[in-house]
């Protein structure tokens, strides 16, 4: 009985060092950043970096850039209000969701001061909650015509739950958000946006992020697997979350396996998908077959990144986390704890735009690079950074910042 128990002991001993080296020390040093050494703005010399905090435009979580005009379009909240209902990470106080949501249009490379040259979009046709109007924005992604100024715009939305009897809040703790995907129209230059339709589907339960595919159709991301409960908690160790497609009939799940916490995804010049994963601290790299499933490709090791954006060359730029434990910190405190943000830069050899690739090429045409980061406040806790071709110039936005960053290079 005594050796068995002494065999019993040793075995725990040894699953315990396994677990250790093996996930703890995975999620505590590589996912979550502690220890991680990260370095000011200005130890980038090239970089001039102005924080705007003066116009209202806060808690913006996603950006896209129109390439031909550089009006860049921003789904923006209020920072109080994301600490209340962020159902990404578990803020699920419906009562103090925000009713300010909206889309900021910034015209970047206009005259003038910013605040002459911002415009927020007025919403018709979209009756919100019980009649109010409103959204509740996280990712967004906008599909520009070709032959006209007619954008096309996809945001997700996150409803309350609510009692279709009564019409009172329930408890989003237990049954999670209502979320749905919102297709909007407008047009460069106007300051309106009309509703087209909703996508809602018992697929669509905790999306992060869309990615337009065809005029008519999209991929997104459910961030995790479970809208609440006891597995929804363990998704960090477990995995959790998958990629859909949807288009006008229907939506499926497009890949369901090997992701811990699937993000910001974006669709490349090159028509492949891109899914970073911010548990998993990688992108995976995917190609859409067909049938509208994903075959994956390749993964690519990355810090935890938030959000990915395409800029006019084809180069791929992610919004990373070096220090994940105080983003978690920020969350909950977003005016005094400002977590360090960095940017990573994809590129990919023999860039092609607009037609097929040869999907099956190998990982070493990419080159995965840190650019830049900020451990002193002057970026926002960043979700998005979208870099503009034209001008050099870096746009950067967080989904808890009370203030967004522009960065310019300098020259040499």
């Amino acid at each position: 009985m005594v050796n068995l128990a002494s065999k019993l002991a040793i075995a725990g001993v040894v699953s315990v060092g396994v677990l250790y080296q093996f996930l703890i020390k995975y999620l505590v040093f590589d996912v979550l950043g502690v220890g991680r050494e990260t370095f000011s703005i200005e130890s980038y010399g090239h970089l001039k970096c102005e924080k705007v905090e003066e116009l209202g435009i806060e808690g913006c979580e996603d950006m896209w850039m129109h390439e031909k005009t550089g009006h860049l379009y921003m789904a923006c909240s209020d920072s109080r209000s994301r600490e209340q209902w962020l159902p990404a990470v578990d803020h699920l106080n419906a009562t103090g969701r925000g009713l300010v949501d909206r889309i900021a249009v910034l015209d970047t490379r206009g005259s003038g001061r910013l605040a002459s040259r911002i415009k927020w979009l007025s919403i018709e046709n979209f009756s919100g909650i019980k009649g109010d109007g409103t959204l509740n924005l996280h990712g967004l992604d906008i599909r520009a015509d070709d032959n006209t100024d007619v954008l096309r715009i996809l945001l997700v939305n996150h409803r309350p739950p609510i009692d279709p009897i009564t019409g009172e809040f329930l408890d989003a703790a237990k049954h999670g958000a209502n979320s749905t995907v919102e297709q909007f129209q407008t047009e460069i230059g106007t300051e309106t946006m009309r509703h087209v339709r909703t996508y809602h589907h018992d697929l669509i339960q905790t999306p992060n992020r869309v990615a337009w595919v065809s005029d008519h159709s999209f991929v997104f991301t459910n961030d995790h697997t479970h809208k609440h409960g006891f597995r929804r908690g363990l998704e960090a160790i477990l995995g959790g979350g998958n990629v859909g497609y949807c288009d006008r009939r229907s939506c499926h799940i497009a890949y369901d396996s090997e992701f811990w916490g699937p993000n910001g995804l974006v669709r490349g010049k090159d028509g492949l998908i891109y899914v970073p994963n911010v548990i998993g601290s990688n992108v995976q790299v995917f190609a859409l077959t067909e049938t509208h499933h994903l075959r994956k490709l390749h993964t690519l090791k990355t810090l935890p990144i938030d959000n990915l954006s395409v800029d006019q060359n084809g180069d791929i730029f992610g919004a990373a986390f070096p220090q994940v434990y105080k983003w978690i910190q920020s969350s909950s405190d977003a005016f005094g704890v400002h977590p360090p943000s960095a940017v990573v830069k994809i590129s990919r050899a023999g860039k092609v735009h607009g037609r097929a690739v040869d999907v099956d090429r190998t990982v070493d045409d990419y080159t995965v690079e840190k650019i830049f980061e900020d451990d002193s406040g002057v970026l926002p806790g960043s979700t998005i950074v979208v870099h503009d071709v034209k001008t050099g110039s870096y746009f950067f936005g967080g989904v808890m910042s009370p203030f967004i960053t522009i960065c310019e290079r300098l020259s040499r």
